[in-house]
């Protein structure tokens, strides 16, 4: 239905953005928020490669590697309710 009707699907996180990327350019759109995929699918040891949702808050993820034996060495402002979508996207360091 959007695609059809030009319709801009925006992703929505934690906002705590300052660059404005849950933020849509037009009147006329969709605002998908991504606060609900929050779910931790796998981890893979050998490959040092985490699997998650885009929903995922930062300390969560933070907490789960540390169980693992590794540091996810991400320190920000937002770091109490940044999403990992949020930090992939805008390249958060």
């Amino acid at each position: 239905y959007c695609h059809d009707n030009h319709i801009p699907v925006v992703p929505q996180g934690g906002n705590t953005n300052l660059v404005g990327g849950s933020t849509s350019v037009t009147a006329k759109n969709i605002t998908l928020s991504l606060s609900t995929l929050g779910a931790i699918h796998s981890f893979d040891d050998t490959n040092k490669t985490l699997i998650c949702d885009a929903g995922c808050v930062l300390p969560d993820l933070q907490d789960y590697v540390k169980t693992q034996g590794y540091l996810l060495p991400l320190v920000l402002g937002a770091e109490g309710s940044c999403l990992i979508g949020g930090n992939a996207s805008t390249n958060a360091r």
